[in-house]
């Protein structure tokens, strides 16, 4: 028998038989129900105490879809459930794309629907208290990964979903995009949220102690190992282990690795007897493991064993709609760090931040934040303050090459040495920083055009 504790469920179905049907089997599992027939009845219940809604996709003419994105507007950390024809299924992911928890298809099984139900309300439950990101759903603990453009929205609800099972996963994308920070929260929206989480960066270890440290010794396995030592696989056991960088996992180890993926055990050095570990793996790199894999440095069956879900992070110059929020939150929390007054950017300055291609990523935009708060000497942050790298990027655009009609590449290369060291008054160290090569580089480019460092042409043998 229901009690007011209760959980209540709004059904909205324009079927009288169905809707009275899904009425009698949720009241005979103990909730509390309420029920509509249009989305414009569904409506007036939104300011009241529902705690999950289950509706039909489509309403007689109508869609749920403007349904759902009032719901979600309003209502975000509420689950919404669709029910759809086995036609609609492309319309039904869109709306899980919009936030909708999840749909089934009809004939909806009731058992199927109470288990999807149940679920639903302990996931609602159990995250109540915690942040919750209204535009992606009302998904948990995402609140670290600032975006509300459509493409962070689609990789939140991909890694959110990767996070409800066990699944490996494979998060690709360019240096400095967060790869870290997903690895993160699909531990924290999994399972496995209160184990441990281990960080292990491939490009950081010396390749003759990956072994050792991924999967531990026993003393005396070699001349310095004189105590046994935990690798970060058993560290993770219960947990999830973050393996960044796998494109640097040395060839000679990936069968070893191969085989603790598959196996689930691991081997110290030095030891004969296997150890059983239950760890989730999360893998990142910005190499192209494709590339790497013809080319005979990355094994295949290692790959297809890492690549069970797959994520592709965006680089910050496809999402350049977040870069007002990134910039305010880093603004937040640099002041909040440095104990300054508040910061606020110019116009000026923050349509030449969302201008910029930052080949570096999010990463890159907080390390030129960082420097111009603790450099800055006014209140308002203006294109004067950017770093000079920066700065010089801004001003020698891609305007500036705009017509090239006819141009040859040779030609190109050296207008933008010669704008380069124009803006840096001759300094190569800074001028060569900037187009991102060696300065021997750019002196042996400068000797082979005959070119002094303020650009003007040097007399050749014959001229002098």
């Amino acid at each position: 028998m229901a009690t007011a504790a209760a959980p209540c469920i709004l059904v909205v179905e324009d079927g009288q038989s169905e809707r009275e049907a899904l009425v009698r089997v949720l009241k005979l599992e103990g909730y509390r129900v309420v029920a509509a027939g249009s989305p414009e009845r569904a409506i007036e219940f939104i300011n009241e105490p529902v705690d999950l809604v289950v509706s039909d996709l489509r309403l007689g003419k109508q869609s749920a879809i403007d349904l759902l994105k009032r719901w979600q507007h309003d209502r975000a950390q509420t689950p919404f459930i669709l029910m759809t024809a086995y036609g609609d299924v492309d319309s039904a992911v869109t709306a899980m794309k919009l936030g909708a928890e999840d749909f089934l298809t009809k004939p909806v099984e009731p058992r199927q629907l109470l288990g999807l139900i149940n679920m639903s309300l302990k996931k609602r439950r159990s995250t109540s208290a915690s942040p919750v990101d209204a535009p992606r759903g009302g998904r948990p603990i995402f609140d670290k990964i600032i975006g509300n453009s459509r493409v962070m929205a689609d990789v939140c609800d991909q890694a959110w979903r990767a996070a409800q099972t066990d699944s490996t996963v494979l998060i690709l994308g360019e240096s400095g995009t967060g790869k870290e920070l997903f690895a993160e929260a699909i531990q924290a929206n999994s399972p496995r949220a209160d184990g441990p989480f281990v960080l292990v960066n491939m490009a950081a270890i010396p390749e003759t102690l990956v072994e050792s440290e991924l999967f531990g010794h026993v003393k005396g396995a070699f001349t310095s190992a004189s105590q046994n030592r935990v690798g970060r696989f058993e560290a993770a056991h219960n947990g999830t282990i973050f393996i960044d960088e796998i494109g640097d996992f040395p060839l000679s180890l990936q069968a070893k690795l191969l085989r603790v993926l598959e196996n689930h055990t691991v081997t110290p050095v030095g030891s004969n007897h296997e150890r059983t570990v239950d760890v989730r793996v999360v893998a990142a790199t910005s190499r192209n493991l494709h590339r790497m894999m013809t080319a005979g440095q990355f094994r295949e069956d290692l790959f297809y064993r890492l690549n069970v879900v797959t994520i592709h992070l965006p680089a910050l110059r496809d999402r350049k709609d977040d870069i007002p929020s990134l910039v305010h939150l880093f603004l937040h929390e640099f002041t909040t760090s440095v104990g300054r007054q508040p910061i606020s950017v110019s116009p000026e300055l923050m349509q030449t931040l969302e201008s910029l291609d930052w080949p570096g990523n999010v990463r890159q935009l907080r390390n030129c934040l960082e420097s111009m708060i603790v450099m800055a000497r006014g209140d308002t942050l203006t294109p004067a303050d950017l770093p000079a790298n920066v700065y010089a990027k801004a001003r020698l655009g891609d305007a500036e090459f705009a017509d090239v009609g006819g141009a040859t590449i040779d030609s190109l290369k050296r207008a933008a040495m010669l704008r380069a060291l124009e803006h840096f008054h001759g300094n190569r160290t800074r001028a060569a920083e900037y187009l991102g090569i060696s300065v021997r580089t750019l002196q042996r480019k400068l000797k082979e055009w005959n070119l002094n460092v303020a650009g003007e042409q040097e007399p050749s043998d014959a001229q002098r």
